[in-house]
Order: structure tokens, then sequence, then C-alpha cells
């Protein structure tokens, strides 16, 4: 009940209710007044008829004291034993009025109102016994009497009416009004980075309970405006990077080819295919992690389907195909990988490109006549550590904790080779974070860079297929 009336509903329920019961008492006050005034001014008529002269006549002549006074004003005497009329025809006993003598009031009095041609009748008990022992008057109400009740009981009503709407109005209606306002002005500036003003509206009925909803709104649609304007910032700046990254391998391709359709010396051939290649290599390997950072950015999760990887034919795959980009650059590219499979719960596209993303820097920043080498090996009997190790120039230990940054490369880096931003090893240490593996970057002695994956193995598969897990 409690709750009920907290609610909107219930407030108006309620004020209505209240205004009700002051109208229905109202009018329960003022009626009876009115006709209790009526029937005291015509009861008095029975005081001169009961005297004890008026009394010895009507017992020696019973009918001949039964008068009519008046139109509107009628008087007639009852047996105090058997209850008849001293005259024949006359009207019966009251049976509420003689029920309410004989439980002792005095002379008890009743109003028909509309209800009958009698406005009201009286009950009075002059003698014991004898034919004259009850006195019962009734009597009329004029037409001005019952055009000015009429006109009481519809003035009252009006009132009545009009209490309640203003009553309503103000304790109801008003504060439902200014509340309904201050929530039109709040709901114009929903989504607006600046001008919400919040309804604060701590009731807790459905005025309340909308202004707290509209608040969560705001800030479902700031924090979402908000969102947005940093994934927008972040796409102009994503692009900005992939027109820089993919402007100097094209730029060397075009040269390359148009050395080779101008007839360059032979001697110049396997130089310019070398650098096509590696060209060709580096945008394949650029537009992979532009795929996988654009899911990454839409929220994918490495181990959404519970697949599973074997991180030895990850080995042999990555082994293959850089091993042919190292051989133009004269860099060797070997694998190390257990006997029997090795699985780990992860994506299986997501898992080979972290790795290939590693082996790429390692293979475009090493030394002619460098090396890159790739071991896997199960440490324990749950975890697995998947290094790669390169003898190329290194990074300087300062820079160490930036590796892994988007957009964060070395100056010996850049130097070596302008191209790229960057974004292989943040996608490398992103799916490997995400996959629940641990990626760390060390130095080699006396120089040289290793990187090691470190995480849980896992059972393999229930259905194991041939062809190799590649899709995403």
């Amino acid at each position: 009940m409690t709750r009920i009336l907290r609610g909107l509903s219930g407030r108006v329920f309620l004020a209505a209710a209240i205004c009700a019961g002051l109208s229905v008492a109202l009018v329960a006050v003022v009626m009876p007044s009115l006709f209790i005034e009526q029937a005291i001014r015509r009861i008095g008529a029975l005081a001169p008829q009961l005297d004890a002269i008026s009394l010895a006549q009507c017992e020696r002549d019973p009918a001949a004291f039964t008068a009519q006074h008046g139109p509107e004003l009628e008087l007639n005497v009852y047996d105090g034993d058997t209850l008849a009329p001293a005259v024949s025809g006359a009207p019966p006993l009251d049976p509420q009025l003689l029920a309410r003598l004989q439980a002792g009031e005095a002379a008890p009095t009743r109003m028909y109102f509309f209800i009958d041609p009698w406005g009201g009748a009286s009950l009075r008990r002059a003698a014991d016994h004898g034919p004259c022992a009850l006195v019962q008057l009734r009597w009329k109400l004029s037409t001005s009497e019952r055009r000015y009740a009429l006109l009481i009981i519809f003035g009252l009503l009006a009132f009545s009416v009009a209490l309640t709407v203003g009553l309503a109005s103000f304790f109801a209606v008003r504060p439902i009004a200014l509340r309904l306002e201050k929530l039109r002005r709040a709901t114009e500036q929903v989504g607006h980075a600046a001008g919400y003003a919040s309804a604060g509206d701590p009731a807790r009925d459905d005025l309340g309970q909308l202004s707290a909803l509209l608040d969560q709104a705001h800030a479902r649609i700031a924090a979402d405006a908000a969102r947005m304007e940093a994934r927008h910032r972040a796409l102009e700046q994503h692009l900005a990077n992939i027109a820089h990254d993919l402007r100097t391998p094209l730029a060397s391709l075009q040269i390359a080819l148009e050395q080779l359709a101008g007839g360059a010396r032979p001697a110049d051939d396997q130089g310019l295919v070398r650098g096509s290649i590696g060209d060709v290599v580096y945008m394949g390997s650029l537009i992979d992690n532009l795929y996988l950072a654009c899911r990454l950015q839409e929220g994918a999760d490495p181990l959404h389907g519970d697949l599973r990887v074997d991180l030895c034919a990850v080995v042999d795959r990555v082994t293959r195909r850089f091993a042919a980009l190292g051989r133009t650059r004269g860099i060797e590219v070997h694998g190390a990988r257990p006997d029997a499979a090795l699985w780990a719960r992860c994506n299986p596209a997501m898992a080979e490109q972290a790795l290939a993303n590693l082996v790429h820097n390692a293979v475009a920043h090493g030394d002619p006549g460098g090396h890159v080498a790739i071991l896997l090996e199960e440490t324990g009997a749950d975890s697995f550590s998947l290094t790669v190790v390169d003898d190329g120039p290194g990074v300087p230990p300062a820079d160490l904790p930036k590796i892994g940054e988007r957009t964060f490369r070395t100056d010996e880096a850049r130097r070596r080779d302008p191209k790229g931003g960057g974004l292989g090893l943040a996608i490398s240490q992103e799916v490997c974070s995400r996959a629940g593996f641990v990626l760390t970057l060390a130095r080699e002695q006396p120089r040289g860079l290793r990187a090691t994956i470190h995480g849980p193995v896992s059972a393999p598969p229930r259905v194991s297929t041939l062809s190799p897990q590649l899709e995403c």
C-alpha cells in the first residue's frame, strides 16, 4: 500500500479521495442541519395539542381530535395498545419512528428528503394507554423549500467539485507539472556535451524513475559520443599511418619495375627483384596486421569458440615463409620444435600472425649474413616457450620498454628501414595479452634481440582436422 501511494497515480488518487471525502462530509453536515431546522419548526405544532385539556378532549372523541393543520401539516393519534389510528384511513405509524420510541427515544424524528411527498415525521407518546397514547405529526415541504434544498445540494456539489479540482491541482497537478517541466528541459539537452542539467528528481515514483533513466541515457550517449570521437581520431591517425607506410614500398616497387622495363643491366636485376620481393612481403604483412588490428579494435577475442592451435605447425609455416624472404636478404631463418604436436588455446590465425610479426621484424632489420632462429619448447608439464632470436643490431636499453607501442620505432630501425610504423609488434603484444600469453623482449649479447612468448599448453581439440586451422 505504501509503495502504491508513493507512485504518481497513487498521489492523484489520494488527493481525489481526500477531496471527495471532504465533499461528502460537507453535504452530510449541511443537509441534516437544513432538514432538522424544518423539523424543529414543525414539531412545535405538537406542543399546544398535548396539554391536559387537549388530551381529555382527545380521549372523549379521538376522531374529532385528529386534525389537518393546514395543507402542509397533519396530526394523527393512535391507540397505545393496538397502534390503530383513531380515524380510519389515517396513515399507519412509521415503523422506524415506533421502534425508536419503544427503544426509549422521547420524540424520534425522521426526514424523508425527496423520496416521499412528505418532508418528515415525528412521533411522541402522550399517555401510557388509551386511544390518544401516541401522536404522529407529518409535514410537507413547500415548493420553495424543496427548491431551496435543491439549490443547497447542487451548490454544495459544485463547491465540492471546485474544491476537489483546486486541491488536486495544488497538491497533485501543480507539483507534477513542475517536475515535468524540469524533465522537458533536461530532455532537450540529452546528449549535448555542455548544457545538460539533470532534473534531479529524488522521488521514488514514476517521474523520479524517469529522471534517473534520463540521466543514465545521457551518460550512455555522452560516453558513446566520446568513444566515437576517440575512434574517429584513431581512424584518422590509422589512415595517416597506412598512407605513410604504403608510400615507400609502392614507390620502391615502382622504381624497380621502371628500371627493369628500361633495360637494366643483368647484374642489377637480382637486387631489384630482391627489393621488390621485400616490398611485396611488407605490404602483405601490413595488410594482415591492419585487418587484425581492426578486429581487435572491435573486441575480437582470441579465445572465442575455444579454438586450439598446433604451435609446431605454426612454427613450420612461419619458418618456410620467411626462409624465402631471408634468402633474398642473405639471412638464414631456422626453426626448431618438438616432434609431437604442442597445443595451445588461441585463435590459430591470430597466433600465427603474432609469431610472423616477430620473425618479420627480425628478418627486416637483420644484416646480410645474419641468422634468425625460431625455437619452440615445452617448459614443464603445462606451459610452453616460443622464442625468436636474431643477431641483428638489437634495441637500445632505453627503448626496450617502449617496444610494442603503436607508431613507436627506434631510431636505428627508422634508419635501416624507413617503412613501417611499429604496428606489427603492437599487434603481437595485443594478441598475446588477450590470449593469456606473456610476450617479453630482451637484448642478446653481444648483439641482437630475443622475443619470447610464454603461455599454458592445452589439450588437443576434440575433433582434429587435416587442414591447417587458419580460419578466424
